[in-house]
């Protein structure tokens, strides 16, 4: 709800502040006194055009400020300035103002010559209609939206997938032959450090050769070290039976005899199969040599090479599973089409059952509200299936008989399109907890005006109704009322606003009836607060 409307330097008001109460709240005041700049505030704070014309002469800056009861959103503004950026404000944070307007305008439905536009929206016609919707359609209406924002997201992905699909097919090829390359080389993790050494084994097998008989010469010549060590033990084990201090040294020569007799077999095991091997060493170099080419590519030594061909072949296989998916998406796009036909057909029927009941419940409210000759008609149109349904809704309106019936905003002047809407909420109701009119009046009279006035009265039973009105019959009704004057401050003109109850507000309506505040038109006034009154407690 709407609880303080508060404008500064905006236009005439210089500082005005409107605190609203639940219910019907109505605005009066003699022409011209600035009454419709309070709806033009409110219109801007649902996202409406800014004018820098709308700043105060002599001022800078204008302001526009809302303040609102229950959860969510608290205060909302938004400043004009003249000569420079606007902004807008959420709960005191600078926001955008397609932000602010999608934060208002959730809350508050304005209605008025500059600010209609919006409401009459094919859109905002749809949701109008669908509010009557019976329990069956709105069920099909919501598996309708699910079916419709999966489809969606499906037929994206398989439009995404089928147009990667050759670059995936050029990915998958780039990737078999890299695995091919790999497997080729048939290699084993760490099998290049056995290589190396085998390389550097034949590179020097002269050398190695060498060394090796030299050393076997050393040992096993009849002077060698094999001979000179065995003669020592001999000569040590006969004397130790004489000292037993030579028998310890006795047997550690024994053991590194038969050490160095244990390196001359190995040597000679080493000697025996030694020998130049060009071809060997060609194809262990070749081995080498390939695998630091798949190195360069790959990763640095074979276990790379290896963990990088695990990792080629889970992506071939997350590419092959994508073919798989292209399909599976296919099929699931048909089953959503299967579905969204059975619920758009559910939902059609449905909505062609609420066109009648918002056409049959509109027709005796524009009787009374003096458009007895008008019509609405609700215009359902096949159309390809969209985000809510298999067809295009929107209202067309003809004003007098024998006319052809127009869309809404082409075919009814401001103040019918008021009535109109007046008509239309009080059947379909409204998502938008405040409900804003201006020139719902223009036009009408006598019995029209009381039909008026008990209409918006029956509306404000639902929703916060604020109401700019000339007839003392709507603002009879009013649960709270509010008249707007002009006074003259420093050598301008400002406009102010003040709530009347008790005597000043049958004055207020004294005036509206008679042009005066004298008694006869005074007790009329009185009588008119009674009728209304008593119309509203029947109500």
């Amino acid at each position: 709800m709407l609880q303080v409307l508060e404008l500064q330097d905006f236009v005439l008001a210089e500082h005005v502040r409107l605190e609203l109460g639940p219910g019907l709240q109505v605005l009066t005041g003699e022409t011209g006194t600035g009454k419709s700049l309070l709806v033009d505030a409110l219109a801007l704070l649902a996202g409406g055009r800014a004018d820098p014309e709308l700043v105060r002469s002599g001022t800078d800056l204008a302001r526009v400020q809302a303040e609102f009861a229950g959860p969510g959103l608290a205060s909302a503004s938004r400043t004009l300035v003249r000569e420079g950026r606007n902004h807008a404000r959420l709960d005191g944070e600078l926001v955008t103002v397609a932000e602010l307007a999608d934060a208002v305008g959730a809350r508050l439905a304005v209605f008025a010559q500059h600010a209609h536009q919006a409401l009459l929206t094919p859109a905002r016609q749809r949701e109008a209609l669908d509010r009557l919707l019976d329990e069956d359609g709105a069920a099909a209406l919501r598996a309708y939206r699910e079916a419709y924002a999966e489809r969606r997201a499906r037929a994206h992905e398989l439009q995404r997938l089928q147009g990667e699909a050759r670059a995936r097919t050029e990915r998958a090829e780039t990737l078999r032959a890299r695995i091919d390359e790999i497997d080729a080389a048939g290699l084993s993790a760490g099998e290049e450090e056995e290589l190396a050494a085998e390389a550097a084994r034949l590179r020097h097998v002269d050398h190695i050769a060498q060394a090796a008989a030299a050393a076997l010469t050393a040992l096993e010549e009849d002077e060698g070290a094999v001979a000179r060590l065995a003669r020592a033990v001999r000569e040590l084990d006969g004397a130790a039976r004489y000292d037993a201090r030579l028998a310890p040294l006795a047997r550690d020569l024994d053991d590194a005899l038969r050490g160095a007799q244990a390196v001359s077999d190995e040597l000679q095991d080493v000697l025996d199969p030694l020998r130049e091997d060009p071809a060997r060493l060609d194809e262990v170099e070749g081995r080498l040599a390939r695998i630091q080419r798949l190195s360069a590519k790959y990763g640095e030594g074979t276990a790379a090479i290896l963990a990088h061909r695990t990792a080629l072949a889970d992506e071939l296989e997350a590419l092959d599973r994508s073919e798989d998916r292209v399909q599976e998406l296919a099929d699931e796009v048909d089953a959503l089409d299967a579905r969204l036909a059975e619920h758009g057909a559910r939902l059609s029927t449905a909505r062609r059952a609420a066109a009648d009941r918002l056409e049959r419940g509109v027709a005796p409210l524009l009787a009374r509200l003096a458009l007895d000759a008008a019509r609405v008609e609700v215009v359902l149109e096949e159309a390809d299936p969209g985000p809510h349904g298999r067809e295009r809704v929107w209202l067309s309106f003809a004003a007098n008989r024998g006319e052809q019936a127009a869309p809404l905003a082409q075919a009814a002047s401001g103040g019918e399109l008021s009535r109109l809407m007046l008509a239309l909420w009080l059947v379909t109701g409204s998502d938008r907890p405040t409900l804003v009119l201006d020139e719902v009046d223009a036009g009408v009279g006598g019995r029209a005006a009381l039909a008026v006035g008990e209409m918006l009265a029956a509306l404000a039973q639902r929703h916060q109704v604020l109401v700019v009105t000339h007839l003392a019959q709507v603002a009879a009704f009013a649960d709270g009322h509010h008249r707007v004057d002009k006074e003259t401050r420093a050598g301008r003109t400002v406009s102010t606003v003040a709530p009347l109850e008790g005597d000043a507000r049958e004055r207020e309506l004294a005036r509206m009836l008679a042009g005066h505040e004298e008694a006869p038109a005074v007790g009329t006034a009185r009588d008119l607060l009674a009728r209304a009154e008593a119309t509203r407690q029947r109500g």
